[in-house]
Order: C-alpha cells, then structure tokens, then sequence
C-alpha cells in the first residue's frame, strides 16, 4: 500500500473513534455522571463540565485510535510473517 493511502486509511480510524466514543459515553452517561466525570478531567475548573469531558473524549478516543492502528498492525505482520 502507498503512504498516502496509509496515511488516509489511519487517519480515517482516527476520525471514526473521534466520532463514536464521545457520542456513546454522552448517551449512556446521566447529568449527574457527565458533571463528576468533566470536573475529574483536568480542564474541569476552566470550562464547563460538558465542555472539559468532550476535551477529555476527544483527546481519549484520538490516543484509542491511534493505539488501535497501532496493535492492528502488529498483529496483522505477526499473522502475514507466518502465514507466508
């Protein structure tokens, strides 16, 4: 695969657990939860509660995607490496 398409295909999971993780925990999370959890994260005393937790999400889900790139590709040349 060229770089460029690399470099699309990871940047495309980037944006898809950017997309999904913060809108799963905002649905499941009750009012109460969304305000504990936003001043748990650092930016807590400087923005609003919802605020600091889409920060804190977003921020999350970009480091979960890149970590998912990440381990998909060790295991995808650990299976190539033994199949061939």
């Amino acid at each position: 695969m060229k770089k460029s398409g690399r470099v699309a295909f990871y940047v495309l999971v980037v944006i898809i657990f950017f997309l999904t993780i913060p809108e799963i925990v905002v649905r499941v999370l009750t009012p109460e939860q969304v305000a504990r959890l936003g001043y748990f994260s650092i930016f807590g005393v400087l923005f609003s509660h919802i605020l600091s937790l889409l920060i804190f999400l977003g921020l999350a889900s970009i480091l979960l995607g890149i970590l998912a790139i990440f381990v998909t590709k060790k295991i995808y040349r650990h299976v190539t490496r033994y199949k061939s």
